[in-house]
């Protein structure tokens, strides 16, 4: 059971988002293994970014928090690819949205992750122990979604014929 939120806490999470991305001519998925820091304050909860860095969500509790971040993600992806000029252009400003990492939530993250490894800190989400931190941005074989479909791609299906 999660103990009652006591304002000023810190909570360090971890988590893993998987977004299709749709660029000019490519379209791509992006994973984040990424951790932010989640403040209890005054009036809710906010999830400031680690990794990837300069976004923040906020909610009536830890989870909405961490779900509106995650959204804010989303759309800073949607923004990178609708400026990226083609999918490489797209994956360097991925890796360094990611890794726009904010000093203060490094180090409220680290100070956090000490205090959980040591009871300090609970709440009902499991413990993942040392972290590891890294994105990946992968193009899918299919340029963009068409009407026309790749005559290789397509097939109809049917039984074995007879021999």
């Amino acid at each position: 059971m999660t103990d009652e939120p006591v304002l000023g806490t810190t909570y360090p999470i971890v988590f893993k988002i998987q977004i299709p991305v749709q660029g000019t001519d490519y379209n791509a998925g992006v994973e984040f293994s990424g951790g932010a820091v989640v403040l209890i304050e005054e009036d809710g909860f906010l999830a400031h970014g680690l990794k990837p860095g300069g976004v923040a969500g906020v909610g009536e509790t830890l989870v909405e928090a961490y779900l509106d971040l995650r959204e804010k993600i989303e759309l800073a992806l949607y923004d990178i690819a609708e400026t990226a000029e083609d999918y490489d252009a797209f994956k360097r400003q991925v890796r360094r949205f990611f890794h726009d990492a904010d000093p203060w939530a490094e180090e409220m993250f680290e100070a956090a992750r000490m205090k959980v490894a040591k009871g300090e800190v609970t709440y009902d989400l499991p413990m993942k122990p040392n972290p590891t931190f890294r994105h990946r941005v992968t193009l899918f074989e299919e340029s963009l979604p068409k009407n026309n479909p790749k005559p290789g791609n397509v097939g109809l299906a049917s039984l074995p014929r007879a021999a």
